[in-house]
């Protein structure tokens, strides 16, 4: 009896794989042809029916491209439930959680893949992202070491490690690590705008002023660049135009509160207390946010834990 039951097991195998492959073929026409909808449900029936990991794969992608991060998440878990040990899960994961902005996720799922992958510098990078998103600096700048060990010289973690130097005030560390990325990457926006910070920092405001300017010249609403430049103005007494260029860094980044900050000293220098009293409490307001939140990250035994 054993031996027909595993007969009829054996030969129901590649029926189902020729069912799977039928359902990834039909999937894949209906995507060519603009049918989505169709196409979503036919991945999540060979998610469903099948256990296909690429078919769920290919369906949180989509959802992903479709700004359904939450049904993308849903969907990536339930891969990797099948595959718990899968790089391409763990990586889609991260990069899934990194962009619908939950650093908890992605720090979780990023502690698994530097692992399971301990020699790939891509995943030590993003796990610095995801600790710098989360506020735990001095873990991220751990990570981002990590990550420059692995790969020396590439210019978004240089520039990332010069971003966490700026957050602990290691200006000369900074200047240092966000110099050399530009002279990888010399057309990045971001590090000529981070560079300005730590200049300003470093009480350079001549070169920060001229760096802020620079990256305003390519985009003009950067936000830390505005956020340099309102630094500089207020600093030369013009407090009207670092109003100004301080309210355009609000507005490109209305979860900073360093720029509350700025604003309330700026305000006050104007005579508008109301206004300067009303961006100290915002700024008050952000930064328990922002520790709440890493409460939260150590309280899930991440964060600070991944430093070696």
């Amino acid at each position: 009896m054993l031996s027909l039951l595993l007969a009829a097991a054996l030969a129901g195998l590649p029926a189902q794989q020729a069912d799977r492959e039928s359902t990834l073929k039909a999937a894949s026409a209906a995507m060519a042809g603009g049918r989505r909808d169709e196409a979503r449900q036919l991945l999540r029936d060979a998610g469903t029916r099948f256990g296909s990991v690429r078919a769920l794969l290919l369906l949180a992608r989509m959802q992903s491209t479709e700004g359904d991060a939450a049904g993308a998440l849903e969907t990536l878990r339930a891969a990797r439930k099948l595959a718990p040990n899968s790089e391409d899960v763990l990586n889609a994961m991260a990069q899934v959680s990194l962009a619908a902005k939950s650093p908890l996720s992605a720090i979780l799922t990023l502690q698994a893949l530097t692992r399971l992958c301990p020699s790939v510098a891509q995943y030590q990078y993003l796990l610095g992202v995801a600790l710098v998103r989360a506020g735990d600096m001095p873990a991220a700048s751990d990570a981002l070491a990590r990550a420059d060990a692995l790969e020396p010289d590439h210019p978004l973690t240089l520039m990332a490690l010069g971003l966490v130097d700026t957050q602990q005030k290691r200006y000369d560390e900074a200047k240092t690590a966000l110099a050399r990325s530009l002279e990888l990457d010399s057309d990045n926006v971001e590090a000529r705008a981070a560079l300005a910070e730590a200049e300003a920092g470093l009480d350079d405001i001549a070169s920060a002023e001229r760096d802020a300017s620079r990256a305003l010249a390519a985009d003009a609403r950067n936000a830390r660049a505005n956020l340099v430049i309102g630094m500089v103005r207020a600093t030369q007494e013009r407090y009207a135009e670092a109003r100004d260029a301080l309210l355009a860094s609000s507005t490109a980044d209305p979860q900073s509160p360093k720029v509350d900050y700025q604003l309330s000293l700026v305000y006050a220098r104007l005579g508008d207390q109301a206004a300067a009293k009303h961006h100290l409490d915002m700024y008050q307001q952000k930064l328990r946010a922002a520790e709440a939140e890493l409460k939260a990250l150590h309280d899930a035994g991440v964060g600070g834990a991944v430093r070696k």
